[in-house]
């Protein structure tokens, strides 16, 4: 078995699709997105003479406080996992060291279990104080009549959709960068309620630009007339949709519930069995902060799933440092400048 670098946008995106389980995070666009935004991107294959048996995709993270090397939800390896794990560490480990990282993070697409973590720490992996993409998930199976789907969904999840389709709600669909402004300013509005940390206006148009070139997302907005009130960027990659970057404003109108309606649709059509809601709040944390939200997204029917904690692999000592920074919430580290 050899680790070489894969460049082919068909080659890498074909292995991840084919894998049981796998996000857009891993995909080919996900990389281009964070080369366009200054960081260097590894899409590493694991082969044995022409057959691809796993990949990894390497993204570096810059900061003043220290530069890490990142794997999103991977390394995807389709059998014989651990074995195949070590190949991957061992090389992204040297590869951190030449890139002078002072960690090797991974986040492993892998359910949450006592023996996954088990082989992470036998490999010298510690618990990042940091959440990098969504650990815990709701996934909505898509399959079977329109009716079938409907039929899974809490009653009153159908009876807002039908609302929504009685009185008239307007949902369109979008690849125009242009709605970036829409995305943006409703995203805000979120920021106000929730009080996070939201993405830039110039990463999100960096992000549809790259989604929207290759026909790989879809903003949905949704409104009453001419006001748009709700607003989601679905990414498709595969035979997966995934509900990514969205925004809202406080109405009573169920215009979010009938926008996701419209967005199972376009996934069927697309041929999408799974449609991935994204993160939602941990079953033991009664008052976190999605709690609403976790409410909404299971509303449609489906199965939570919850994945590995992201992990650490220690490089230098300015790990240690850049450890505790990062223990303190980033809104209050923003405050600060750190």
């Amino acid at each position: 078995m050899e680790i070489k670098e894969v460049s082919d946008k068909q080659v890498w995106d074909g292995f991840v699709t084919s894998c049981s389980d796998y996000t857009f995070v891993a995909g080919w666009s996900w990389g281009e997105i964070n080369k366009k935004d200054g960081e260097k991107v590894f899409r590493l294959g694991l082969y044995q003479e022409e057959e691809i048996l796993g990949v990894a995709q390497a993204i570096t993270i810059s900061a003043r406080r220290g530069k890490i090397l990142f794997v999103p939800h991977g390394p995807l390896i389709k059998d014989d996992f651990e074995k195949k794990f070590v190949e991957f560490k061992n090389y992204l480990f040297g590869l951190a060291k030449r890139e002078k990282c002072v960690c090797l993070r991974i986040s492993p697409w892998l359910i949450d279990s006592e023996s996954n973590r088990r082989m992470f720490k036998t490999n010298g992996f510690i618990d990042s104080p940091s959440i990098m993409h969504a650990e815990d998930t709701w996934l909505v199976d898509v399959t079977g009549t329109e009716e079938e789907v409907m039929s899974r969904m809490r009653k009153t999840t159908r009876n807002l959709v039908r609302r929504g389709e009685r009185e008239g709600i307007k949902i369109s669909q979008s690849q125009e960068l242009e709605e970036v402004e829409h995305l943006y300013e409703l995203q805000m509005e979120v920021v106000k309620r929730n009080n996070f940390v939201p993405f830039s206006k110039r990463y999100l148009k960096l992000e549809m630009e790259e989604f929207f070139k290759n026909d790989e997302a879809v903003l949905f907005l949704g409104g009453v007339g001419n006001d748009i009130s709700g607003v989601a960027l679905i990414v498709f990659l595969g035979k997966r949709a995934f509900y990514y970057q969205s925004g809202s404003k406080e109405t009573k109108e169920p215009v979010n519930y009938l926008l996701q309606w419209r967005v199972i649709q376009e996934a069927r059509k697309r041929g999408c069995t799974i449609y991935n809601m994204w993160g939602i709040a941990p079953e033991n944390v009664p008052n976190h902060p999605w709690r609403g939200l976790t409410i909404f997204k299971t509303g449609f029917g489906g199965e939570a799933k919850k994945y590995m904690h992201a992990q650490d692999l220690p490089i230098s000592w300015q790990y240690h440092p850049l450890r505790l920074i990062e223990k303190i919430p980033k809104k209050w580290r923003q405050k600060v400048k750190i």
